[in-house]
């Protein structure tokens, strides 16, 4: 394995090599996976910053599969490029995006879009279609968008989620139900809370509850 500067630092358990780290700046190697997260450019600045101040923090390495695909670590290559420092790796040969994604279920560093992004980008239909849901009402989260997907008023578990379990149901229901509660704006400054929506929602649920008696007690 060709590097600039190579290192080979083992991590080891119990006395038995497991894998080396390496250091290259041959950083034409490194590919992006569609199905990361999207790139934050505050985070770039806050890593370069750090960077420049501290070098490349020991322990903090990158993980790349065999395609030189980055499993985990993209903002630390973008800003360390920016630094001109050798990138830090090791490599994993047989992970995935699907290795990728499991590495930050649960975790700290991938949002709840950060995964919706990864499904759309798979072709899964149903985050698909709540992403078109989160497009066609910008001023709702994404919380109260699964809400609306799946036609009920309780939150959707995070594991579920992530995991790629998420389904949606009737998509006309949740498009109109989030009409509605675009058209409550002008009367509600927490039109767009979660309990306020998950109140409208379990209303909207209820056997005989009208909505267009609703807003004319409203106005």
């Amino acid at each position: 394995m060709d590097s600039v500067s190579e290192q080979k630092i083992f991590m080891s358990y119990s006395g038995k090599k497991v894998n080396e780290i390496f250091s290259t700046k041959e950083y034409t190697k490194f590919k992006l996976i569609k199905t990361n997260r999207v790139i934050k450019n505050p985070k770039i600045k806050k890593l370069v910053k750090s960077m420049t101040e501290n070098g490349w923090l020991p322990g903090s390495y990158v993980v790349v599969n065999s395609k030189w695909e980055i499993i985990d670590g993209q903002h630390r290559i973008l800003a360390g490029m920016q630094c001109n420092l050798p990138i830090v790796y090791t490599m994993e040969r047989k992970a995935d995006d699907k290795v990728m994604r499991g590495l930050n279920t649960g975790g700290d560093n991938w949002q709840m879009n950060d995964h919706l992004h990864g499904f759309v980008e798979d072709g899964n239909e149903h985050y698909t279609k709540l992403d078109n849901l989160m497009k066609a009402f910008p001023e709702l989260k994404i919380t109260e968008c699964l809400m609306l997907c799946k036609n009920m008023y309780t939150s959707v578990p995070r594991g579920t989620f992530e995991n790629g379990e998420f389904t949606t149901k009737n998509m006309v229901i949740a498009h109109q139900w989030g009409e509605y509660i675009m058209r409550l704006k002008p009367f509600a400054k927490f039109f767009n809370t979660g309990i306020f929506v998950r109140a409208l929602v379990c209303c909207l649920t209820k056997e005989g509850f009208n909505f267009e008696d609703f807003m004319r007690k409203i106005e």
